[in-house]
């Protein structure tokens, strides 16, 4: 069914609509109701499109307090004295990253997460069930999902939504939000037709002032900060019993993190941003980063060629390959005159899950930490700083 493009869906037409129209979320009521009241023109399929948008709309004004019940179903003055005074949904202001303030339920309850990972997994993996959310692989909304564990139950109802870069929006207007998540890279450029929808908010996905803050701010969004702060208790609880079992390897364990990714034919390695839970868990251990591991200044994940990597020598190498794969054999001749090859101390790791921005990650990779160093003595006698 292909949306309806007509005057009467704007904005402020749906608004003057929701205003006038009985208070029904019946389709075919509002659908006679509208052809009725002076749009005769619409065909039976366009009444029907437009009476899903109308109900869409008319819950969003309810959300943000601009539709009282007396408004929305239409009676008089005296009807509206006599009957019983609305409640009104209470809302508070939000300001996005894109520096939008955006009013928003106090209570969200209607969730579409518009990225897999960066907002739905951010808040179903603290309990918070979204109704909606856009996938990386039409069919399979959990592909990357997976490397962080089993999936959350609360992301088991989520109705598919599209490709987080290309959201089908009829899909997401007839699961009626009260509320959008999406992330400026892949949604700033459909904003205004999400925002007819509902309340939209952004994060920046490639941003922010530490590893955690995006999914800070938006467990706050949804209502689980609490579940969020107890989770990241938790984190800090067995972070600090691994570094207490670990103190001097730690204190002068140097290591370089990279990560194997098709940024091209020959520079296909890159060196990965700080604002991942590999550099937050290493740095809370007590590790230090190689001086040789510093990429150029203001980028954010730089590239460098192949003959390039044995310049960024470490005592320990933690390299990011895609889940089950092993290293590639022409990196590790590269690496093999290394310090940290000579002591066979290179390591590969989920590249997926040692770069997601969340708390379960940080779980993740203090885990296969833990894994690597059992049973295992490492040299740190190398000297990169």
């Amino acid at each position: 069914m292909s949306s309806v493009t007509h005057p009467l869906t704007t904005a402020d037409a749906l608004d003057t609509l929701a205003r006038r129209a009985p208070a029904s979320n019946d389709l075919h009521e509002l659908a006679a109701w509208i052809q009725a009241n002076g749009h005769r023109q619409l065909s039976a399929i366009e009444r029907i499109e437009l009476a899903e948008q109308l109900i869409t709309r008319r819950r969003f004004l309810i959300g943000v307090g601009a539709l009282g019940l007396g408004v929305i179903t239409g009676c008089g003055a005296e009807e509206q004295a006599s009957a019983p005074t609305a409640t009104v949904a209470a809302t508070r202001a939000v300001t996005d990253a894109l520096g939008r303030t955006v009013t928003i339920p106090q209570r969200p309850a209607r969730v579409v997460a518009l990225h897999d990972l960066d907002n739905a997994y951010a808040i179903a993996s603290l309990g918070f069930a979204p109704i909606g959310m856009g996938s990386i692989t039409l069919g399979d909304r959990f592909e990357r999902l997976r490397s962080l564990g089993p999936i959350p139950a609360t992301l088991d109802p989520a109705i598919e939504v599209g490709l987080l870069s290309d959201p089908n929006l009829e899909t997401i207007a007839g699961l009626r939000p009260d509320l959008i998540l999406g992330t400026t890279l892949s949604h700033e450029k459909i904003i205004d037709q999400l925002t007819t929808i509902a309340p939209t908010v952004l994060i920046d996905n490639t941003g922010g002032d530490e590893v955690l803050s995006n999914q800070r701010f938006q467990a706050d969004l949804v209502g689980v900060l609490d579940r969020f702060n107890t989770r990241v208790a938790e984190y800090e609880a067995a972070m600090a019993d691994l570094r207490q079992r670990y103190v001097e390897l730690f204190s002068s364990l140097e290591y370089a993190r990279i990560d194997s990714f098709g940024a091209g034919p020959e520079d296909n390695y890159l060196l990965l941003s700080t604002l991942t839970p590999s550099y937050r868990v290493l740095d809370d251990l007590g590790a230090q980063r190689s001086k040789t591991n510093v990429g150029p200044q203001g980028e954010l994940f730089p590239v460098i060629s192949p003959e390039r990597l044995p310049d960024y020598d470490a005592d320990v190498f933690f390299v990011g390959v895609p889940a089950g794969e092993q290293l590639a054999p022409q990196l590790r001749s590269l690496l093999a005159a290394t310090f940290a090859g000579q002591r066979n101390q290179i390591f590969t790791v989920d590249y997926g899950a040692w770069g997601f921005r969340n708390v379960e990650a940080l779980f993740v990779v203090l885990r296969d930490i833990e894994t690597i160093l059992q049973d295992r003595q490492l040299d740190t006698s190398g000297a990169f700083r």
